[in-house]
């Protein structure tokens, strides 16, 4: 999970973001799937990985990306942690930039 401060930038610009990183992760072994959301001011970053020993071998170019893209962007990264999936039931429809919350 990668927690970024985004200011004033609006959410077509977390879309964006999210297109580019999963695009570009698509061709890394282990990788499957993508989830970004929005607030005001932050956005959320979720990657899902076949396992986490591939999640972790991917790791520095995760982060080189990540660094790359954020710079572009003008974003803040402020956390990257990991976590284990327990639960998941997944949802598929895309972004309605009039909805608000879930």
């Amino acid at each position: 999970m990668t927690s970024a401060a985004t200011g004033e930038e609006p959410a077509e610009n977390a879309t964006i973001v999210g297109e580019e990183m999963s695009g570009w992760l698509k061709g890394v072994e282990g990788f499957e799937g993508m989830l970004m959301l929005y607030a005001p001011g932050t956005t959320l970053g979720l990657t899902f990985w076949e396992k986490r020993e591939l999640a972790e071998r991917a790791r520095p170019l995760r982060m080189q990306f990540l660094e790359r893209i954020a710079s572009v962007a003008d974003v803040r990264i402020d956390e990257v942690e990991a976590f284990d999936v327990v639960l998941a039931r997944p949802v598929d429809r895309p972004a309605d930039p009039d909805r608000k919350g879930v």
